[in-house]
This record gives structure tokens, C-alpha cells and sequence, in this order.
């Protein structure tokens, strides 16, 4: 039995890692590489393994950069099933469709840009297209949480709630090869203990082998001050010099995180009489099957559902799912709160709303999720300043605020708190999805504080998973 790290091994993106044993062969998670200028080359490289030889993908959760490089995927041979949560199997469908929509785009816009100047542009395709995300669906078995599933051979698997985001899983497999076993377990992103709608990552049984998250293993955020408050705190002063709220957020997770704490405000009397945008059609549908699942929404959710009050539902909110609705918005004078994607402002409606009001003093733009390196939103949260968007140059005028405290990824005392919880340490823990400098870093941590056999693969590194007592 071996593991190997072809995504997210010393970088935050393009989660995979290939577990072999005996001749099975799982994919755990099958993600995009987002930012930096190389994204583009290293989405298009093959893949370092046979599509067609893998067995079965277990999906952690639905963000592209964990489910992104599916329809490759597919497209180069894998016919076998892709397992995740129901709440992921419809998330992905709105992401991937996205996705590919965005690869078109851009693949056109490259053609014509490339035909102005006189040049050939017979090459240019886009990365894959909206026939290749709906081939995926073909490919989707929905499982519920908590029940072990067959791995044809291989030994069995179960799905424990992460948090994160609606549907987000940590993935235990028990393995066996010629009667041995072992249990090896995957964290994809785990979230932050007592997130309003999803709630925290369960409890796990010690597994002998661990895959870990690290996106946030350097840091701790805002003190524990409640990330509810110091959005009502860039909000007011941002309001009374007549300006607007711009908030690039994911549109799976982080935006209906932001809805329900919006809700809290409006709900509670601190904020009434502002118009509040959901400015992205790919967000609107996410939040609809936030509302169809609510059996995966956390108790505390449920509980103000009991007592009448709708989290994603308030008062001033407008969804804007047409550009005519969306152009109207920066047409349009007053305070407002906008909220669009994508959340590292790389693509969508975002962009034009930065474009329009980031050099407005009255203005804030928040930032409540990471900002991976290469990304216009990075670049913008470290002071980048004039920053270019559709190729034009921008002076930042408008303050920028950062909230950590949305992020649906644990923190570091988040994750050093669920890795006691196991109870001891694995034999080996494989730090992944973090920077290179936070990986080793945590890495570290892991091994000072727990005494725990701990290392940050590099991508392409294999490692021998042996079982217990050998």
C-alpha cells in the first residue's frame, strides 16, 4: 500500500493524492491549481497516473479546488465512480458548470484577441468544456455520512462531517491487502467548531495514517472577537461616509456564511435599511441548495428554523442573478453591501464591481477567505497599489479590510485542538493544502507539541503505508 501527492502537496490548491492498495487504485479528490501565472500550464499538464486506471475518486467537498480537474479526469479515460456526499454531488454540479463556462470564456476571448492582432488562433481551446462537467454527473454516487461503503476490493469507507462547507467530509478508509489492514484517513478542509449553518469537523477515531489540511496553520484569527462583530464594524463607518461594502466571497460557503450573519445583524435591529446584493448567479444557486439541504445545516441553524427565523433570509436582501441587475447595482447610488464572486477576485462580477468603486474613498472591500499568491485579491490585500483589472490600471483609494474570522477553514489552534482529539498521534501524519513555508512550519509544530511523526510531502513524493505491527 502506498500514498502519493499530486495536488496541494506544499501549496494551498489542486488537491489530490493517489492511494494504492494491491491493484486498486483511489483518487482523493481530483482539484484545480488556482493562482500564480502557471495555473493555466500546470491545469493542462497530463496527469502523473492513468485516468483510466483509477478505480474510484472520493470527493472531500465540492470546491474547485478540490473537484475542479474532474472532468479531465473523465475525459482521459476514468470510468469508474466518483463517491461524495449528496449535498457535494449538487454543489459540484453548479461549480463544474461554472467552471467550464469560465474555460470557454476565456478560451474565446484568447481566440478573438489573438485574431485582432493578425495572429493564428486555430490552437486555442478552452481547458474543458460544458460537455465534459455534465459527463462527470454521469460518475456521481451520493452517499450519506456516517455509513461504510464498499471499495470493490480495496476495504471500505466512510464520510464524517467536516464542516467547511455544506456537504465538506473528512474520508476514513480501512484498507486491506492480503489480510492486512490499515486505516488511513483524509481531512480535506476541515472548518472552524460552531460555524452558524454547518457546524465544526467531528471527532475522529485515530487512524494510522493521516492526511491533514494546513491552509491556516501559521495563524490565528482576530483574537476570538466574533467575526459577526467586526463585520458590523467595517459596515457602519463605511455607511455614514455614504460608501459601499465590496466583498468578494466564494460563492459555495462563504457567501451563505455571510448571509447568516447578516441575518443575525437585521435580525437583532443593529442593521436595517441597506440594501444587501447577492451579485452572482452561481452564488444564488448555491444558496438554494443550502436551503433544499437543510438536514446538513448545524443544530444551531435548525434551532432558529424551529423558532421562525430563516438564516439565509432578511430584509434587504436582493438577489441579482442577470447582468442587467447587476450593472444596475453600480449605477446606483448609497450604502450598500455587495457581495459577489469569485472569492480571490481572479473571475465574475467581482471584478467590474472593483473596477468601479475600488479608487472611491467612501468604499471598503473586505476580504473574507484566503487569497492564494498570483491573485489579483492577494495582490490587493498586501497593499498592491495601483492594482490592473481587465487591463487597465486602478488606484486603490478605498480602505481594505481583512476578516479571518469567515475563513470556513480551522486556524492553527483549530487544527492542533482536532488532532489531540485523536487521541494520540497517527504514524505518520502527511501535512498537505498549505504553503510551502506553513506546511513545514505546522509540520513542526505537529511534531514538537504531539511528538508526532510528521512531514509536508513534496509533489510526485510516494510514501509506503505499512500496516500495524509491521
Amino acid at each position: 500500500m502506498k500514498v502519493s501527492f499530486h495536488g496541494a502537496a506544499r501549496e494551498v490548491t489542486g488537491s489530490c493524492h493517489l492511494v494504492e492498495c494491491g491493484p486498486r487504485r483511489i483518487l482523493l479528490d481530483c482539484g484545480m491549481i488556482q493562482g500564480g501565472e502557471e495555473r493555466h500550464a500546470r491545469n493542462r499538464e497530463p496527469f502523473p497516473f492513468d485516468p483510466a486506471g483509477i478505480d474510484a475518486v472520493v470527493l472531500s467537498h465540492a470546491h474547485i479546488d478540490h473537484s475542479g480537474r474532474l472532468p479531465l479526469l473523465v475525459r482521459g479515460g476514468f470510468r469508474g465512480p466518483i463517491f461524495a456526499t449528496e449535498p457535494t454531488v449538487d454543489l459540484c454540479e453548479i461549480l463544474l458548470a461554472d467552471s467550464a463556462r469560465i474555460q470557454e470564456e476565456d478560451a474565446r476571448w484568447k481566440a478573438e484577441r489573438l485574431s485582432k492582432r493578425g495572429e493564428d488562433a486555430s490552437w486555442v481551446a478552452p481547458l474543458y468544456t460544458a460537455e465534459d462537467a455534465r459527463a462527470v454527473h454521469e460518475r456521481f454516487v451520493a452517499l450519506p455520512f456516517g455509513v461504510e461503503h464498499d471499495l470493490d476490493g480495496a476495504g471500505t469507507f466512510r464520510f464524517t462531517r467536516a464542516g467547511h462547507i455544506l456537504g465538506a467530509a473528512l474520508v476514513e478508509l480501512d484498507l486491506e491487502e492480503r489480510d492486512r489492514t490499515l486505516r488511513l484517513a483524509f481531512s480535506g478542509d476541515l472548518g472552524v467548531a460552531r460555524a452558524p449553518l454547518v457546524g465544526g469537523p467531528d471527532a475522529l477515531r485515530r487512524p494510522d495514517y493521516l492526511l491533514l489540511e494546513s491552509t491556516y496553520g501559521d495563524r490565528s484569527r482576530d483574537g476570538g472577537l466574533d467575526p459577526g462583530e467586526r463585520l458590523h464594524e467595517v459596515i457602519q463607518p463605511t455607511v455614514r461616509r455614504g460608501g459601499r461594502v465590496i466583498v468578494p466571497a466564494f460563492a459555495v460557503g462563504r457567501t451563505q456564511a455571510l448571509l447568516a450573519r447578516i441575518n443575525d445583524l437585521v435580525e437583532s435591529g443593529r442593521l436595517s435599511g441597506l440594501p444587501v446584493y447577492v451579485d452572482s448567479p452561481m452564488a444564488i444557486e448555491a444558496t438554494a441548495v443550502f436551503a433544499r439541504h437543510r438536514e446538513a445545516w448545524s443544530d444551531e441553524a435548525r434551532r432558529k428554523l424551529r423558532c421562525g427565523d430563516e438564516p439565509l433570509e432578511f430584509e434587504g436582501l436582493q438577489l441579482t442573478a442577470t447582468v442587467e441587475e447587476s450593472k444596475a447595482i453600480t449605477a446606483r447610488d448609497g450604502p450598500a453591501v455587495v457581495l459577489s464572486a469569485s472569492g480571490m477576485a481572479t473571475a465574475g462580477r467581482i471584478k467590474h464591481h472593483l473596477a468601479h468603486g475600488i479608487s472611491d474613498p467612501r468604499n471598503t472591500v473586505v476580504f473574507v477567505g484566503f487569497q492564494a499568491q498570483g491573485t489579483l485579491g492577494r495582490a490587493i490585500q498586501e497593499g498592491t497599489n495601483p492594482v490592473r483589472i481587465f487591463g487597465e490600471w486602478h488606484p486603490v483609494r478605498a480602505a481594505i479590510e481583512t476578516i479571518e474570522g469567515f475563513s470556513a477553514h480551522a486556524d492553527r489552534d483549530g487544527l492542533l485542538a482536532w488532532f489531540e482529539a485523536l487521541g494520540g498521534p497517527p504514524r505518520r501524519t502527511f501535512v498537505v493544502h498549505g504553503e510551502e513555508p506553513v506546511a513545514v512550519a505546522f509540520a513542526g509544530a505537529l511534531r514538537e507539541r504531539f511528538s508526532a511523526d510528521a512531514v509536508a510531502p513534496r509533489l510526485g513524493e510516494s510514501f509506503a503505508l505499512e500496516p500495524a505491527g509491521e
